[in-house]
């Protein structure tokens, strides 16, 4: 039975907020709290970002063109490099390999036996998101320690929002490809399924979020961070959700499809340049953990050795 669009949409609403407030926030408390030693992307630009940007354009085709186990594969070794790299400096390495093969195998598991049901459906979905949502903090963080600026992710959301237009709108591609590889394990995406519908937010959406966040508070600190947190709720999540109550997003299956960077690009590109204008030129990583908005923590105190007691005048002996 087809749900009533408001539903769909509420649905949507609910995960894309989730989404989106999880990544943002997650990525600040992992920004503020830990250092990457050296972060191996050097100094971004703008050829890092068109490099980045063609490396998740060509993502789709890899579902195309590439034999399914290969491209099971090629994820396995995607997430695992995106996982290590942030929880290093977090975790000893037992635990870490451990904690990674756990949640990979555990998401190639469900991913094969665990949906015959919506309740199977649900818990690859829960198990899934939380790798996407890890793996979107932990590239972020990297990022944007390494030295990717606000710019970059402001230009780099514009072009997503062009790719969604054409391959989301247009041509619906995008579509056809949820719809055929949805279920298949380590799917880029986060979401949740009711009865037969899905709501689903895509990683490079969520690596946005995480990015611009990061990399506002970076740039001009506080003030900024809250801009751009109630930018990703309002244009991220809930317009182009909102939205499919006027524009069918909706595929054959009714599983709901949301542009979001159609939305939020514009708004990204918009709020760098008034941040810009009214903040100044950007700080750089040297320069925030220079500044008040970096957190702090004060070396332990040495131990505290107690000082001996002076020793009795002796007192001296009458003849």
């Amino acid at each position: 039975m087809n749900s009533p669009q408001w539903v769909l949409s509420t649905f949507q609403l609910v995960v894309a907020l989730l989404g989106a407030a999880g990544a943002s926030l997650g990525a600040l408390f992992y920004f503020r709290r830990v250092r990457m030693d050296r972060p191996a992307v050097g100094r971004f630009n703008g050829r890092d970002v068109l490099i980045l940007f063609t490396l998740l354009a060509i993502l789709p085709a890899f579902y195309l063109l590439v034999p399914r186990w290969a491209l099971e594969s090629l994820l396995v070794i995607t997430y695992m490099s995106a996982l290590s790299i942030g929880f290093t400096p977090l975790l000893r390495p037992v635990a870490l390999w451990l904690g990674i093969g756990l949640l990979i195998g555990a998401d190639l598991w469900l991913g094969q036996h665990a949906l015959g049901t919506v309740w199977g459906w649900q818990v690859f979905w829960t198990e899934n998101s939380l790798i996407v949502m890890l793996a979107a903090i932990s590239v972020a963080n990297l990022y944007v320690q390494g030295g990717m600026q606000l710019r970059h992710v402001a230009w780099f959301a514009a072009g997503l929002a062009i790719y969604d237009s054409i391959f989301t709108i247009g041509f619906p591609i995008t579509n056809l490809l949820v719809r055929d590889f949805v279920g298949y394990p380590l799917f880029p995406a986060m979401g949740m399924r009711i009865s037969f519908n899905e709501a689903i937010v895509g990683l490079g959406d969520l690596l946005v979020y995480a990015a611009f966040t990061i990399a506002a508070y970076k740039a001009y600190g506080k003030r900024a961070l809250q801009i751009a947190v109630t930018l990703i709720l309002i244009f991220g999540a809930a317009m182009p959700t909102l939205s499919g109550l006027l524009i069918n997003y909706i595929d054959a299956r009714l599983d709901v499809i949301i542009p979001a960077q159609t939305w939020f690009g514009p708004a990204a590109i918009v709020c760098y340049f008034w941040m810009r204008r009214h903040y100044g030129p950007e700080r750089t990583m040297k320069e925030y953990l220079a500044s008040t908005d970096a957190v702090r923590r004060e070396p332990p105190a040495p131990p505290t050795i107690p000082a001996e007691p002076a020793p009795e005048a002796v007192k001296p002996v009458s003849a």
